[in-house]
C-alpha cells in the first residue's frame, strides 16, 4: 500500500515538473521578443556612399532612334554629400550607326528619285551636371552566401548637347546645333566590394536638333525632342573606408 502511494506521489511530482518546464520554454521566446521589440534590425550599418567620391566609366546606347542609333562611351563623377544625396557631372560622345529603317527608306526612294539623299544627324556630344537622390538601398544574398549592397537612385540634370549639321543634296542646310539639354531619369548600383560597383541608368535627354531631311529633301528647323539613353558601367569609390551610421 505504501509502495503504491509512493509511486503515485512520484508520478504527480514528475508531471508537475514537466508542466513547469514546458511553460517556461513557451514563455522564454515571448520574453525575448519583448526585450528586442522596437530595436532597429541593423545597428550602425555601413554607409556605402556618404562622404565618398565616385568615378565611373560607362558605355551606352540611345533608344528609339528612327534613322541613326548612337553608341555612347563616356565617364561620370559623383560627390556623395550624404548616403542619399549626390551631385556630379557626365560626359558621353556619340558614334552613329544607321538603323534598318534608314536603309529601307533610302532603297525605296532611290528607285523613284535619284536626286534624293537620306541625310540624317547623330548625337556628337552630351555633357552636363546632375543631382542624384537614392531613396532606397539595402542588401541581398547572392547564391545564398555573398551579401551585396544595392541602391536605387533618381537623377535630375541639365547640360549641353551637340549634333552635326545636315547638308541636303538639294542644297539646303541645317547648321550644327549646340543647345541646352535638361534630362531626368534613374538607375541603380550593386556594390561588388567596398570600392567597386556596377551601375545601370536610363535617362531621357531633351535635345534640340534636326533628325533628317524631309520628304522634299530639305532639312527642317531644329526642334526639341526627348531622347532615351541607356548606360551601364563600372564605378570606383574612394576613400575605401566606409562611414558608420549613428
Amino acid at each position: 500500500m505504501n509502495l503504491l502511494r509512493t509511486t503515485a506521489l512520484r508520478q504527480i511530482v514528475l508531471a508537475r515538473a514537466l508542466t513547469v518546464a514546458v511553460c517556461m520554454g513557451i514563455a522564454a521566446p515571448a520574453v525575448a521578443d519583448d526585450v528586442l521589440e522596437g530595436t532597429p534590425v541593423v545597428r550602425r550599418n555601413s554607409l556605402y556612399r556618404a562622404g565618398r567620391q565616385e568615378i565611373g566609366v560607362v558605355f551606352g546606347t540611345s533608344l528609339g532612334d528612327p534613322f541613326v542609333r548612337n553608341l555612347l562611351p563616356g565617364a561620370h563623377y559623383d560627390a556623395h554629400l550624404t548616403d542619399w544625396l549626390a551631385i556630379g557631372a557626365d560626359l558621353v560622345v556619340g558614334i552613329g550607326l544607321d538603323t534598318g529603317m534608314k536603309g529601307e527608306i533610302s532603297a525605296k526612294v532611290s528607285k523613284h528619285n535619284e536626286t534624293f539623299d537620306m541625310q540624317t544627324s547623330r548625337l556628337a556630344l552630351m555633357a552636363g551636371g546632375h543631382a542624384s537622390i537614392a531613396p532606397m538601398s539595402g542588401k541581398f544574398m547572392l547564391l545564398a552566401s555573398l551579401p551585396l549592397h544595392w541602391d536605387l537612385h533618381v537623377n535630375l540634370g541639365a547640360g549641353l548637347a551637340s549634333t552635326p549639321g545636315i547638308t541636303a543634296s538639294s542644297g539646303g542646310k541645317a547648321p550644327p546645333t549646340f543647345s541646352v539639354a535638361p534630362w531626368v531619369g534613374g538607375g541603380g548600383r550593386i556594390f561588388l566590394s567596398r570600392v567597386l560597383a556596377v551601375t545601370a541608368d536610363l535617362n531621357s535627354w531633351f535635345i534640340s536638333r534636326t533628325l533628317s531631311v524631309d520628304r522634299n529633301n530639305q532639312p527642317p528647323g531644329a526642334a526639341f525632342a526627348g531622347q532615351l539613353v541607356f548606360t551601364a558601367g563600372v564605378s570606383f569609390f574612394v576613400p575605401p573606408d566606409l562611414k558608420r551610421a549613428e
